[in-house]
């Protein structure tokens, strides 16, 4: 998508979740195995590092295959807590999220797209941001193809924003819609271990598959809401947005 498409695709969004609710969020985290975490330490001297974004969501977002990052989870409950489970491994990091949000102050709007739930055929929204560092690489690329939000401006960006020094983002309760942020760079785990910056939370009660592989899943191309395409039955031009 180009920029013209992907501001729609943004105006889509902002009007979708315009009656959602906010809550504070402290915390941004990330879910994967403990092995995952093992290694960072063992074989990467406490970097975690950065990967090149998958084809998941929309298979026409211009990040897909372009630029390097990690992703964050801001989803949390009624009282600010992230959500309990997690889809993507039994182990978790948990970073300020005033850190991650001066660490790479430029937020770009990069996603909006379902998929359906497994077992009950709904759908769930996903929102995806881009966090990145001012003048580096990825934030250059994203400042050319990207919509920039003004997260200290709730209308300008609903789905995060600042506001009297606390962090918010959507409520997930009313419309089923999440915020997904990939942070553009890698990050000094250890470091901010060290520092009281991170915490790790083992043995995260799993839900699904309990995993991630790179790869990820096409959003849900017959949505009415976010879809960017007519929809056309399978074997037309048309069938994968």
């Amino acid at each position: 998508m180009d920029m013209v498409e992907m501001q729609h695709l943004l105006k889509t969004a902002k009007t979708y979740v315009s009656s959602a609710g906010s809550t504070q969020c402290t915390r941004f985290y990330r879910n994967k195995p403990l092995e995952y975490f093992m290694k960072i330490t063992s074989d990467h001297g406490g970097l975690m590092k950065a990967y090149l974004k998958d084809a998941s969501g929309d298979r026409r977002a211009p990040i897909n295959g372009e630029i390097k990052g990690l992703f964050f989870m801001s989803a949390v409950d009624e009282n600010g807590e992230p959500l309990p489970f997690s889809p993507f491994g039994n182990t978790r990091i948990l970073i300020r999220a005033e850190f991650l949000l001066s660490a790479a102050s430029n937020v770009y709007f990069a996603d909006f797209y379902c998929m359906t739930k497994p077992m009950t055929g709904r759908h769930w929204h996903q929102i995806t941001l881009v966090l990145a560092r001012p003048g580096s690489d990825a934030g250059r690329w994203c400042e050319e193809r990207l919509p920039k939000l003004d997260i200290h401006n709730r209308t300008a960006s609903p789905f995060l924003f600042v506001e009297n020094g606390e962090v918010h983002v959507l409520s997930i309760d009313k419309l089923s819609v999440m915020v997904e942020l990939f942070f553009a760079d890698d990050l000094e785990v250890d470091l901010l271990l060290a520092e009281g910056k991170a915490e790790i939370k083992y043995d995260v009660p799993k839900c699904g598959k309990g995993s991630s592989t790179q790869g990820g899943l096409a959003k849900c191309s017959q949505c009415e809401i976010c879809r960017t395409r007519p929809f056309t039955p399978p074997g037309s031009s048309f069938s994968e947005f």
